[in-house]
Formats: structure tokens, sequence, C-alpha cells
């Protein structure tokens, strides 16, 4: 299904039963709907799903790269739950689109039951504006590079999956090299322009135990400082938690809601 926004056309499905809590997914970057179809298999009979491709991936429109992407894709998704009345629910997003469901919960508390990051970075703390050095040499680095050598390098470190790996490759292509390394600029963006506050909502953490080392330990720090957060480790998982191992990450988010539900019950 298509949702007409501002800025075009964005695609969009939704699943489970109108009255569930309602549970959205953002994907990464060169990434689509598709990405959570692991998840609505299972979760569709305890929560009402809203999965959708970003602008500039799938079947979503393209936006001037001018604008800074996290905000208008937020802003976009916001619109899109307020079409389908939609007044609150539980965001989670993978890698980047964790980020964007940060900027929700910053800008729009009222709209966020909670949120699940899931291989995703932290706008808290804002990181050392030294970090726009690798703008730049990571356009001289790719602006060099051919689509296929762009597309396996992002592909190679992110899944333990042939078959995810495979994706990933498609979707640098269809993102296309301009768009990718606009998408990778503005990454660094969000995180140098970060935030000057923790987040308030509860706060599931996933990520894989095949992850680089320096990441796990942003996970912990992440965890460590938000005071209303859970983490889990997944087996058998990389970058891609999700899919490299989706009845792990199924359960955690049960387990995450079925604790917010505890939390809620009057003592």
């Amino acid at each position: 299904m298509y949702y007409n926004s501002d800025y075009g056309d964005i695609y969009y499905e939704v699943y489970g039963v109108e009255g569930n809590p309602t549970l959205v997914f953002t994907h990464g970057v060169t990434m689509d709907h598709k990405t959570f179809y692991p998840q609505v298999e299972f979760l569709k009979d305890h929560f009402r799903i809203v999965i959708w491709d970003m602008p500039l991936h799938g079947k979503s429109c393209n936006i001037d790269t001018s604008f800074r992407f996290s905000i208008t894709a937020a802003n976009i998704l916001l619109d899109l739950l307020d079409y389908l009345e939609i007044e609150k629910g539980i965001f989670a997003g993978l890698s980047y689109g964790s980020i964007i469901s940060q900027h929700i919960a910053y800008e729009h508390p009222e709209k966020v039951i909670a949120l699940i990051a899931i291989s995703g970075q932290s706008l808290y703390p804002k990181r050392n504006k030294l970090l726009n050095i690798f703008k730049w040499l990571l356009t001289l680095v790719l602006v060099a590079k051919t689509n296929k050598s762009i597309a396996k390098s992002f592909a190679k470190h992110k899944t333990n999956s042939s078959e995810v790996k495979k994706h990933l490759e498609e979707g640098v292509y269809n993102v296309g090299k301009k768009n990718y390394i606009y998408l990778n600029k503005e990454l660094i963006n969000d995180l140098v322009i970060g935030s000057i506050e923790k987040i308030k909502c509860p706060l599931l953490i996933l990520y894989g135990d095949s992850e680089f080392n320096s990441v796990k330990k942003m996970h912990q720090k992440w965890h460590s400082s938000t005071p209303r957060s859970k983490i889990v480790k997944i087996d058998n998982a990389n970058h891609i938690t999700n899919q490299d191992n989706p009845q792990e990450v199924n359960e955690a988010i049960i387990n995450f809601y079925q604790g917010l539900i505890t939390l809620a019950k009057p003592s």
C-alpha cells in the first residue's frame, strides 16, 4: 500500500489485529520493509505491525538530498501513523532505523510506548565534531569505487547469512552510489549533532554476538547510561541481527513487551 506524503509516495504494509498494541519497524540503510518479514510472521498475533520503506529505499519515493534524512524520515513516519490513526506505539529500528525512532522519542514522547534498538547507535551523548572529517574521507573513498565493490564491502561484515548478504548487495545497487554516500554522511551528521539528554522511555537494545567488539562496547555503554533499558545479546547473529537469528530476536521482543505490561499493572 502507498501513503501519499508531502514528499511523495511512501510504501507500507500493516499486519495483525486492530486494537492490539502497535509495533512499528524501521529498516536500515539500503534495506526495505521485507527486512522484518521474519518478525511479522511470528509477532502478528501479538501486535498490530507496521513496516515501511524509508524514502530512497524499496518502493518509496526519492527525496531532496539537501534535507536532513533522519528528521525527514521521522516526520514522514509520524504522518503515516496519523493517517493510519495510530496514536502511539513501540518503535523498533534496525541500525540507522533506530536513529529515526530516537528522533521520534525525543520530539514526540507522547507517541512512544518504548523503543527497540536492533544493532543501533545512541544519539546521546553527541560525538566529537572531528567525526565530520570522516564525511569527506568517506566521499573520497566511495566516489572512486564501483557500485559492485561498494555493495560487496558493505555486506561483507553485516550478516552471517549468505541470503541476507545478497539482499544487502542488491539494496546498495537499488539505492545507488550517490544516495549511499548521502545516507552515510547523514548518519555521521546525526551522531555529531546528537542529543543532550538520555532516552526516557523503556529501551530494549539487541545486538549480535558476531558484531565488532567496538560496537558491542558501544551497546553496553548505551545500556549502562540509560536508566530504563534492557540489553540482550543474540547468539549466532551479526549486525542484521533480526534476520540472522529471528527466533531469539522475536522472543526477546515478546519478553520485553511482557515486562512492560507487568510494570504498567497497579501494585
